[in-house]
This record gives structure tokens, C-alpha cells and sequence, in this order.
């Protein structure tokens, strides 16, 4: 599916498939999102969740990672030491 930026809001809700492609396929949002943030984009609001929840926040730190080095963001990790520990 092709998707536009048509105003200055998105909300994203990315649903995780519990596989190693989860990660790649979030690569591909952030240089989507690094786009529509240089066309305006003010607001971006982005949920990821999978059937197995455990997993969600692992691939939510991942996602901020990605998301502060290449957008620029300054956003926290909840709880980034015990997401250490899981990894």
C-alpha cells in the first residue's frame, strides 16, 4: 500500500509479526517517518504491539533508538535497564 503525508498529524500502529523481520520492516517506518517530518509533519504518534506483548518492548527500544538517531529525537526508553537485561 502507498501512503502520503495529507496533513501534519500520523498515528501508526504497527503490528509486529513476533519475527526477526519486525526490525527491518520498523527500519523502513523510521525513513518513512524522516520523510514526512522534512515535508511538515508535526505530530507522529506510533503504537507497535505483536500477538506475543513481551516482545513490544523490545521492539518499541529499538524503534526509539532508530528513531533519535535519525530523526533527531530526544525520546526516553522506559525501563531501558531492564530492556538490557533482556537482550
Amino acid at each position: 500500500m502507498h501512503t502520503r503525508l495529507t496533513n501534519s498529524r500520523a498515528f501508526i500502529r504497527y503490528v509486529g509479526a513476533n519475527h526477526q523481520s519486525d526490525y527491518s520492516r520498523l527500519d523502513d517506518w523510521v525513513e518513512r517517518l524522516k520523510i514526512w517530518k522534512d515535508a511538515g509533519i508535526n505530530d507522529i504518534n506510533f503504537f507497535v504491539h505483536q500477538n506475543i506483548e513481551k516482545e513490544s518492548s523490545l521492539l518499541s527500544a529499538y524503534l526509539i533508538k532508530q528513531l533519535n538517531s535519525k530523526l533527531g529525537t530526544d525520546l526516553k526508553i522506559p525501563n531501558e535497564e531492564q530492556q538490557q537485561k533482556l537482550l
